[in-house]
């Protein structure tokens, strides 16, 4: 027999799959979002995650490296933010799977209410103002300020 035959063909290894599937996100679960803030050092949005945004932690600017650190009043009012409108949100889903209405009015909500939520995230980043000494520009920067 010769190796070029079809039935002495080196077997190729099929990939595995895994078994375990991703957990799909709930969208009305605020942990899964992210939350845009104003770095204070150079004015340049950057986002971090909802579920880590808490008094204290210290996150960095990935435009100037400079340092964001939230204080108390600033994890209050984004986090009463998230809660209120998550919980209206889920209220209103219940409420229409109770009563069995059409999923184009609520979804024409959820897309309005969406809107609005977005608007006040971007007023917050822009109200808000973290923790620690204000960097002052240097060099050409600095004459355009």
């Amino acid at each position: 027999m010769s190796d070029d035959q079809p039935g002495n063909a080196a077997s190729t290894p099929v990939p595995e799959t895994s078994a375990v599937q991703p957990k799909a996100r709930d969208p009305f679960d605020p942990l899964g979002w992210d939350l845009p803030v104003i770095c204070k050092d150079c004015d340049k949005e950057f986002k971090v995650p909802y579920r880590h945004f808490q008094a204290g932690v210290v996150f960095h600017c990935p435009h100037c490296h400079g340092s964001y650190v939230p204080t108390l009043p600033m994890y209050r009012q984004v986090h009463d933010t998230f809660e209120t409108f998550f919980a209206r949100m889920r209220g209103e889903r219940d409420e229409m799977a109770r009563s069995g209405a059409g999923g184009d009015a609520f979804s024409s909500r959820m897309d309005g209410a969406l809107a609005e939520f977005n608007q006040a995230l971007e007023k917050l980043a822009h109200e808000l103002r973290p923790a620690g000494k204000m960097v002052r520009r240097k060099g050409l920067a600095a004459m355009f300020t």
